[in-house]
C-alpha cells in the first residue's frame, strides 16, 4: 500500500469515527490525558446548554466539573485519565417533581488513541410513572423522603408513613403504590379517625347479609376490594386496642373474614399506614398495641414540617400558583419578595397543605398580576408581624398590652401605607368598618 494509499485510508477512518462521534444520540466528548476538552458533539451540547466553540481546549473541569462532583463522577474520570481505565457509572437523580421525571445520569469513559480519551456524559427520563402524584421539593431533607419511597417501592412490605397534618402522608403513599409492581392495581384509601369503630370494621372487612341491623346485602370489605392493589390506612393510631386486633390477624393471615360470615378470604393486598401521633407513645401508654406496631413498621418514612424544609417554599409556592392558574384560569401571577418572607418567617402549623390553600386564596383575591402582601391572610399578616416583634433584635420584652397595641398601630399604619393614605380602602383591605382603625389610631 502506497503512502497515500495509507494517508487516504486514515483520513476515511478518522472521517468515519467522527461521523458515528458526531451522530451519537448521547451526549459525548474527547479528553486528552491533561483533561482538556479536544470535542464534543451535538448532542453534547444540548444536554449541556453550552456550545463546542465555548469549551472546546478547556479542562473539563472547569466545563463539567460541579456536575461531575454532585454525582460522583469526578473519581472514575480521574482514573481514566491518570491509568486509561475504562469505567462505566450511572447516578440516578430526582427532579423537584420527582415522580413524574427521574433523571439518570450515566458516565462511559474509555481510552482511545494514544493521547486521546473517549467520555460520554448522558441523561435519560424515565417517563414510566407519568400519572403519579406531584411531590415537590429539591432540599435535603425531601430527597431522604425520595430516595425512601423509590425503595419502599421496590418491594411490596408494609410501610408506616408518620408526619404532622398536612405534610401529604397520602401522597406518599399513593407515589409508592404508582411506582410499585401493584400500580395497575386500584389504590384505596381509609380515614381510620373518621369512622366509628362497627362502621370502620365493615368498611375494611365488608359484611354478610344480615350482619347487622339494616344490612340487607352482602358488601365487599375494602381488602377484597383493594385485591392485587394498596390499601392506605391513614390516621391508624385513632383505632381502639380492640380492633387493632383483628386488623394484625388480618395483616399476619393475610386472609379477611365479613362481618356475619364464617368463610376466610384471601386477601392480596400491600398495606400501608399513616398517622400524625408519635407511636412509640402511644405504644408505651396502652393506646396501640406493641406488636401491631412492629408489624406496621417494617419500613419507616418520615415526612418533615414544612418548617424543618424550609428552603422549599419557593418552590412550592411556584407550584401551587401554576396549580391556581391552572384551576381559576385568572391569568399568570407571581408572588412579590415581601409577600415571600412574610410566608417564609411563619410557623406553619397546617404545613404544605396549608400553603397550598394560602396561595390559592391569595390568587383569587390579588386583582393584578402580582400577589402583594395584603392579599395574604389576615393571620398570616398578624403572626408575621408578632414575629417581627418578637426577633432578638427587638426592643426589650413588652407587655402584652402594650404589644398588642404597637401591633394593631403597626398594622394600621401599614394598611394605610399600601391604601395611599385613604382611611376607607384600608379598612377594606383589613376586612373591618373604618371606625374600627380609627379608634386603633387614637389608642
Amino acid at each position: 500500500m502506497s503512502k497515500l494509499q495509507e494517508r487516504n485510508r486514515i483520513a476515511a477512518m478518522q472521517l468515519t469515527r467522527d461521523r458515528l462521534f458526531e451522530s451519537l444520540p448521547l451526549g459525548a466528548f474527547l479528553l486528552d490525558h491533561q483533561g482538556v476538552i479536544l470535542a464534543i458533539n451535538h448532542q453534547q451540547e444540548v444536554n449541556s446548554g453550552v456550545s463546542r466553540q465555548e469549551v472546546e481546549g478547556k479542562p473539563v473541569d472547569d466545563v463539567f466539573g460541579s456536575v461531575l462532583r454532585k454525582y460522583g463522577l469526578l473519581e472514575p474520570l480521574e482514573r481514566l485519565l491518570r491509568d486509561d481505565t475504562s469505567f462505566h457509572t450511572e447516578i440516578e437523580r430526582y427532579e423537584p417533581q420527582f415522580l413524574r421525571k427521574m433523571v439518570r445520569f450515566r458516565l462511559w469513559g474509555y481510552a482511545l488513541a494514544p493521547g486521546e480519551l473517549f467520555v460520554v456524559l448522558t441523561e435519560g427520563v424515565d417517563t414510566e410513572h407519568s400519572g403519579a402524584p406531584e411531590i415537590v421539593g429539591e432540599s435535603e431533607a425531601m430527597e431522604q423522603v425520595f430516595w425512601l419511597i423509590e425503595r419502599a417501592a421496590r418491594v411490596d412490605a408494609t410501610a408506616l408513613i408518620l408526619g404532622e397534618t398536612g405534610t401529604g402522608k397520602e401522597l406518599v403513599a399513593r407515589a409508592i403504590h404508582s411506582r410499585s409492581t401493584r400500580r395497575r392495581g386500584p389504590f384505596l384509601a381509609v380515614n381510620c379517625g373518621a369512622l366509628p369503630e362497627p362502621l370502620l370494621e365493615s368498611a375494611l372487612f365488608g359484611h354478610e347479609r344480615g350482619a347487622f341491623t339494616g344490612a340487607d346485602r352482602r358488601v365487599k370489605g375494602y381488602f377484597e376490594a383493594a385485591n392485587g392493589g394498596t390499601l392506605f390506612l391513614d390516621e391508624i393510631a385513632e383505632t381502639n386496642p380492640a380492633f387493632q386486633v383483628k386488623l394484625l390477624r388480618v395483616l399476619e393471615s393475610g386472609r379477611v373474614t365479613r362481618l356475619g360470615g364464617t368463610a376466610a378470604i384471601e386477601s392480596d393486598v400491600r398495606v400501608l399506614c399513616a398517622t400524625n401521633r408519635i407511636l412509640e407513645e402511644e405504644v408505651e401508654h396502652g393506646r396501640f398495641r406493641k406488636d401491631l406496631y412492629y408489624r406496621i413498621n417494617v419500613l419507616q418514612i418520615r415526612l418533615p414540617a414544612l418548617r424543618e424544609h424550609i428552603e422549599d417554599l419557593p418552590l412550592l409556592v411556584t407550584h401551587f400558583l401554576q396549580e391556581a392558574i391552572q384551576k381559576y384560569g385568572l391569568g399568570e401571577k407571581t408572588i412579590s419578595q415581601p409577600a415571600l418572607e412574610r410566608l417564609r418567617t411563619y410557623s406553619w402549623p397546617g404545613n404544605v397543605r396549608e400553603l397550598a390553600n394560602v396561595i390559592e386564596s391569595s390568587y383569587i383575591v390579588a386583582p393584578g398580576r402580582v400577589l402583594q402582601e395584603h392579599h395574604l391572610p389576615r393571620r398570616i399578616l398578624e403572626a408575621t408581624s408578632i414575629n417581627e416583634l418578637a426577633s432578638p433584635a427587638s426592643e426589650p420584652a413588652l407587655t402584652y398590652v402594650e404589644a398588642r397595641r404597637q401591633f394593631r398601630r403597626t398594622y394600621v399604619e401599614h394598611l394605610l401605607k399600601l391604601a395611599r393614605g385613604d382611611m376607607k380602602a384600608a379598612a377594606r383591605l383589613a376586612g373591618v368598618h373604618p371606625s374600627t382603625l380609627y379608634r386603633i389610631q387614637k389608642g
